[in-house]
């Protein structure tokens, strides 16, 4: 029988579970996914300072003041970003001030240096050209962050811009889910390594490369094992070594029935279980997918097409949930077909389409073979068509892009 789509994933993240943890500096966290909340350790701003350089001073002193009739106030002196001036601010005074300074006590706006000009050389009296509304060029304690708040919740991936934000309210390190190990593994007699002379009815390898980049873009660490030739006895072995030093084991090739498609074999001799083998799209209908020793393994096609879309739609979610991220969907675009697209068959169809500035989806390449890798070379996601479906050109789609790290 074969598994639809939804039925398989499911299957396959009900067993996926986070790995531990590990305390690491905040500074090595992009990418990685939070297992505690970061919780802000100060607010921000610390304290309320001014949005520019010019002057503190008191709103009520400067109503009336314009460039035809400035008002006149003492400069009590400076206050540079870094330091606090214990200077009073009292009627018909200021403080000179630079974005960043703390507000001194009493002030309750800043007019901008531009709306300003100094009497004689010592500075000490300053003409204001304009006036200024309470609070006018202050930013305020904790007005964006206040101290305790919750910057970034568990399960989630931190970006750049949230290690910035925790780097600001002190925060030196936290605790994040471990990264997976996953093991790549290529199976076949005909493979040969790039740079090698090509055997006879030989094929350069090349899914484990790809495999690497997949794996990379869910947020693990990729473990690249040698080829493996077809036969029991070595297909064992690869999977034995994978299974002590991994967390879990992408294959490519060797799923099917033929007579020297091993894996499923392997697995037996192994003591491992099978979940499932068969799913109902195209291409990639062959998909293993089990245990052995606890360790999930993802038996995936050996043609390139059929190992990126099963690795897409089956692995990366799985690998993504094992590393810790509590919600995950793959990302859609929505566009509009350029051309009808077919699927007669029985089976869901996810073609490999390209998507440009205008929204346009349209077909990458002609040949659309599970082996083709110029197609997939060009694309920029995936295209589902339900069983015996025409869509038709003009219609409104949702492209399924290739995975970035989530």
């Amino acid at each position: 029988m074969l598994l639809s789509m939804e039925e398989a994933l499911d299957r396959i993240l009900v067993k996926m579970n986070p790995l531990g943890s590990e305390l690491v500096h905040i500074s090595e966290t992009e990418g990685r996914v939070v297992s505690e909340s970061l919780i802000a350790g100060i607010s921000l701003p610390p304290w309320d300072n001014s949005a520019m350089d010019g002057y503190a001073v008191k709103a009520s002193d400067l109503t009336s003041a314009s460039a035809e009739a400035p008002a006149v106030l003492k400069c009590l002196g400076e206050s540079p970003a870094g330091s606090v001036s214990d200077s009073v601010i009292v009627p018909g005074t200021c403080l000179r001030v630079f974005t960043g300074s703390p507000m001194p006590q009493g002030a309750d706006a800043v007019v901008m240096q531009e709306d300003t000009r100094t009497l004689g050389e010592s500075d000490e009296q300053v003409l204001v050209l304009d006036s200024v509304r309470p609070f006018e060029s202050v930013r305020f304690k904790g007005e964006d962050v206040k101290e305790g708040d919750a910057l970034v919740s568990p399960g989630t991936r931190v970006s750049g811009f949230q290690v910035s934000l925790a780097m600001a309210t002190g925060l030196q390190r936290c605790s994040v889910h471990c990264r997976p190990r996953v093991g790549i593994l290529a199976t076949g007699s005909e493979l040969c390594e790039p740079g090698q002379p090509l055997t006879p009815g030989g094929i350069y390898e090349s899914n484990r490369i790809l495999l690497k980049s997949l794996v990379q873009r869910a947020g693990c660490e990729p473990v690249v094992y040698p080829i493996v030739e077809d036969s029991l006895e070595a297909t064992c072995q690869a999977l034995s070594k994978a299974v002590e030093e991994c967390d879990a084991i992408v294959t490519s090739g060797g799923v099917s029935v033929g007579d020297y498609d091993f894996i499923k074999p392997a697995f037996e001799s192994l003591g491992g279980e099978i979940d499932f083998w068969r799913i109902r799209i195209k291409p990639g209908k062959p998909l293993v997918f089990g245990e052995i020793k606890s360790v999930p393994v993802f038996g995936l096609p050996g043609n390139p097409g059929s190992a990126t879309v099963t690795f897409t739609l089956f692995v990366h979610p799985a690998l993504v949930k094992m590393g810790g991220v509590s919600k995950y969907q793959h990302s859609h675009i929505q566009g509009i077909l350029t051309e009808s697209m077919n699927n007669p068959g029985n089976r869901r169809l996810f073609l490999r389409v390209q998507l440009n500035a205008d929204r346009e989806v349209s077909m990458s390449g002609r040949n659309q073979a599970s082996h083709a890798l110029g197609s997939l070379a060009t694309s920029d996601g995936l295209l589902s068509v339900p069983e015996g479906t025409v869509l038709a050109q003009g219609a409104p789609v949702s492209v399924m892009m290739w995975p970035k790290l989530s």
